[in-house]
């Protein structure tokens, strides 16, 4: 299994493929709607107390750890979707948690701030 193998969930808007302005030189209805959905998911993102990284208990961790699925039509072949270096926040034991690689295994380590 390779690192290829992961995928993440796309959270940044495609960018329009049409016109940006019209021939005004206003933004077109598609271009609006991209810079609505960028910046709406910036605000949820990085608020007014920054970058918060997502929480979730010890057993909600250890399902996404543990996940697989399989491309469509190949079923034989499942892979993890947690990517190793995701980073959680554990709300059960209050420790911050990154996912690492162990022999091919995606597995949740506790990161000690110093």
């Amino acid at each position: 299994m390779n690192n290829n193998q992961y995928r993440n969930t796309v959270r940044i808007p495609n960018l329009p493929i049409g016109k940006i302005v019209d021939d005004n030189g206003k933004a077109t209805d598609e271009e609006l709607t991209f810079r609505q959905a960028l910046l709406t998911l910036l605000q949820n993102l990085f608020g007014e107390e920054g970058l918060v990284m997502p929480s979730q208990t010890s057993a909600n961790i250890t399902e996404i750890q543990n996940n697989q699925t399989s491309t469509e039509g190949a079923s034989d072949n499942p892979y993890y979707t947690c990517a190793p270096g995701t980073i959680i926040y554990d709300t059960t034991t209050n420790e911050v948690k990154i996912a690492v690689l162990v022999a091919g295994v995606p597995t949740f380590k506790v990161v000690t701030l110093t």
